[in-house]
């Protein structure tokens, strides 16, 4: 067990508050509109600048066992384990498991062993329990992958297979977590290629993969309009919440953290099923469905008209040619058609844009953070 009391002392403050006025958040905003509008920039840079590493890791995992992956890491880092699982587990035939760091640390480790990758993801290269946790890994006698896009990082020193995404995050996570999101899918093709697996249970995905980034592309500027127009709409909201099924729980998940990162408001991601069990919509309340695939859809419609029902303001995320939710809902967003493998990384897009620009609509109105609501002063 690592003890992490000494260096989290020494970390800093948030650079910026939640103060409407705050020039620092505004410049981080700012930033962040920058970096989500090239998402496919970046993920093109770091799928072309790492295929030599990735090519050499998947040699040394050719002959290895390998019974399990796990994923780790801390906020975005970790929600990007979710949105590739399904991804990795169909090319690799492996379960894959996505695992919060800090977690991992201290209650994962007793079941690493040699026929285990653990792939670690960290912005900053420094984030102290994704570290233990690669370094017990290690000890364990798994294999190990850092990933981090901060060149000059401890973890680019620490261990062998490091991997460098080509993604900024001056603003909050968007490109640094999507493009990380399509590394972990190149780098699980190369090793099931290198294994003999060929392209495993997801047959055609190599060449989706590299039409991705003009995928992302085409939806960040062709969706900017219309997540400008629904920031204004929403700006007077102070919780919003979102939801999605098995993979697409991760867009959910971005879009809830870019919210209560940016806005700032108060932001729920959970699972779609998840909604059916408690009352979770009140009227009035702003609800993200996202519905790419077929497996989802009819629990989605349900979703939606239970949500119209009790009054609720549902955006549904949905293919280009959907109909069924679009007739329930508030607003439809419909997107270009994507196979379910890579549709968490193209539909956290318009989440991305939306958060953006309800602040920015927000603070047009000087609006801050959240007040006490009912509670008492």
């Amino acid at each position: 067990m690592v003890d992490h009391s000494q260096e989290f002392k020494k970390l800093k403050r948030e650079s910026s508050s939640d103060a409407p006025g705050d020039p620092e958040r505004f410049r981080r905003v700012e930033l962040t509109n920058l970096e989500m509008m090239a998402q496919g920039q970046a993920i093109s840079r770091t799928l072309e600048t790492t295929a030599e590493t990735v090519a050499r890791i998947a040699a040394e995992m050719k002959d290895r066992p390998l019974r399990r992956i796990v994923m780790i890491g801390c906020g975005d880092s970790w929600i990007s384990g979710h949105g590739v699982r399904l991804a990795v587990e169909r090319i690799l035939g492996v379960i894959c498991e996505p695992y919060e760091a800090f977690d991992f640390e201290h209650y994962g480790l007793a079941t690493v062993d040699e026929a285990t990758l653990v792939i670690g993801l960290s912005s900053s290269g420094n984030t102290a329990p994704v570290t233990a946790g690669l370094k017990g890994a290690l000890a364990k006698g798994a294999y190990v992958v850092a990933l981090t896009n901060t060149a000059t990082a401890p973890m680019m020193r620490d261990f062998p297979n490091a991997l460098l995404i080509q993604a900024t995050r001056g603003g909050w996570p968007t490109q640094s977590s999507t493009a990380a999101m399509a590394l972990k899918i190149a780098l699980a093709l190369a090793i099931a290629k290198a294994r003999g697996r060929g392209e495993g249970e997801a047959p055609g995905l190599t060449a989706d993969l590299a039409a991705l980034p003009a995928l992302m592309d085409r939806v960040s500027t062709g969706f900017y309009e219309r997540a400008a127009a629904l920031g204004k709409e929403l700006a007077r909201a102070e919780l919003v919440l979102l939801t999605g099924a098995g993979p697409h729980f991760a867009p959910a998940a971005f879009g809830a953290a870019k919210l209560k990162e940016l806005a700032p408001i108060h932001a729920i991601a959970f699972p779609l099923e998840e909604y059916h069990h408690y009352r979770t919509q009140k009227a009035g309340d702003p609800m993200f469905l996202i519905a790419p695939d077929a497996a989802s859809h009819q629990r989605a419609l349900e979703t939606a008209i239970v949500s119209k029902g009790v009054g609720g303001r549902t955006i549904a995320l949905v293919p280009e040619g959907e109909t069924a939710i679009s007739a329930e809902v508030a607003h439809a967003w419909h997107l270009p058609a994507v196979r379910v493998e890579l549709a968490p990384l193209v539909y956290s897009v318009p989440l991305h844009l939306f958060s953006y620009h309800v602040t920015k609509a927000r603070d047009a109105l000087g609006l801050g953070a959240p007040q006490l609501g009912g509670l008492a002063a």
